[in-house]
């Protein structure tokens, strides 16, 4: 006898409340109909272990399908099979959904092209990120681990306290109460102490920063270095970019990040050495100030600059 819709809807809800065992509900029905309850089920057992408080709920539903069995269907039938895929798909996304609750807690930030963001962290601390820069910490774990992922170019002014760490693609920098700022673009990495005293481990390799040193690493060679500094904080935060001893590369990327613009460098050499300085509000300027200092001609065109030796 063929087995119709109604009959395989009854033979699903007598096997859910347990009237039916495995086994004979697999001489029931197809290995298809049969693999497709055992889906059913696993869904329903997920959806009933992540909503326990709606138990009675999930109880009602099963007494409807329960009285199925004993009633003949009158008019138009809604498939059972429809019913509970719904519900499955549902119990899914809200499974998900609650994963992403609890164990998705990181905070990001990114700022975007020319922008400046202030961030105040958990502890106090506060944060400048400068162009097109990326910063990201987990809020849940922060009274253990006070640490954040940077990607980009920031100003850390660091509350006294626990160990504050900043993990970057190029290193690591580990402080206590300081103020300093970290660079790591693609293969340029720097950090500069403002004040206190900063540790940062690079290649394997530690090193002890206090007020006016830095560390640079360029193209995987990493060293040292004592600055006069004649300010307090970065120039970037109050709208003036400095180099020293820069490849032009790293300075393309700046004017990139500050202006949204596109800068063909094909024709010429961007790892030669820049120092010098552009101004983040005018784009003419900072052309001008950049490649007219190192002889280069340049043109513009919409939000593409073309570079080529002079």
């Amino acid at each position: 006898m063929k087995t119709t819709q109604s009959d395989k809807d009854v033979f699903l809800a007598k096997w859910l409340e347990g009237e039916i065992s495995d086994s004979e509900l697999k001489n029931l029905v197809s290995d298809e109909d049969y693999k497709a309850f055992i889906k059913i089920k696993a869904g329903i057992d997920v959806f009933v272990e992540v909503e326990k408080p709606l138990d009675a709920t999930f109880k009602s539903i099963k007494e409807k399908i329960k009285v199925k069995t004993n009633k003949k269907p009158k008019g138009k039938i809604i498939n059972l099979y429809a019913k509970i895929a719904i519900a499955v798909a549902a119990s899914v996304v809200l499974f998900f959904s609650i994963q992403t609750l609890f164990l998705n807690t990181d905070v990001e930030y990114q700022s975007n092209f020319g922008e400046q963001q202030t961030i105040a962290l958990l502890d106090g601390s506060e944060v400048i990120l400068n162009a097109k820069s990326q910063l990201k910490y987990n809020k849940n774990d922060w009274k253990n681990n006070r640490e954040v992922f940077l990607n980009g170019e920031a100003f850390f002014k660091v509350q006294k306290g626990s160990t504050f760490t900043v993990v970057t693609d190029n290193g690591r920098i580990t402080v206590l109460g300081t103020e300093f700022n970290v660079n790591s673009h693609h293969k340029f990495f720097e950090v500069i102490c403002y004040q206190g005293r900063v540790k940062v481990v690079n290649n394997n390799k530690k090193y002890i920063l206090t007020p006016h040193k830095s560390i640079r690493n360029i193209h995987g060679t990493t060293f040292e270095e004592n600055l006069n500094l004649r300010t307090i904080r970065p120039t970037w935060i109050d709208g003036e970019s400095n180099f020293r001893s820069v490849p032009l590369s790293e300075v393309i990327t700046a004017l990139e990040n500050q202006f949204n613009v596109k800068i063909n460098s094909d024709s010429i050499d961007d790892s030669q050495l820049f120092t010098g300085s552009f101004d983040n509000k005018n784009i003419k300027v900072a052309l001008a100030s950049v490649f007219s200092a190192i002889n280069m001609n340049y043109q513009i065109k919409n939000k593409s600059i073309y570079l080529s030796k002079n």
